[in-house]
């Protein structure tokens, strides 16, 4: 009998470690996350509008410039709908992280 009072009182603790692994876990993807939307915003797609950069230099003309600022326009809107998937991911992952945080030891 006395071995199965020892498992039953080291339930809540196992449970305990769970939750603090799962914390760390899901701190580390929420960080990943918001690094890879931040970079996805900042860091612009290399070559994207280059052959209508190239063209509007070679020939500049109101209609190669035109096409050039549509290329980056739709660059933009493009880098946007790639970071939204990990933007969603961080703002989901806050509501657990915030659920499941360490309570301060006052």
């Amino acid at each position: 009998m006395e071995g199965n009072s020892a498992y039953i009182a080291a339930e809540p603790r196992r449970s305990k470690i769970t939750n603090r692994i799962w914390y760390r876990v899901l701190w580390v993807v929420e960080i990943i996350a918001i690094v890879i939307a931040t970079f996805v915003v900042i860091v612009p797609i290399q070559d994207y509008a280059l052959r209508e950069f190239k063209e509007w230099l070679s020939h500049p003309l109101p209609e190669a410039f035109t096409a050039f600022r549509n290329k980056q326009q739709e660059e933009s809107c493009l880098r946007m709908t790639i970071a939204a998937p990990f933007v969603t991911l961080a703002i989901l992952l806050a509501l657990p992280l915030y659920r499941w945080r360490p309570n301060s030891k006052s």
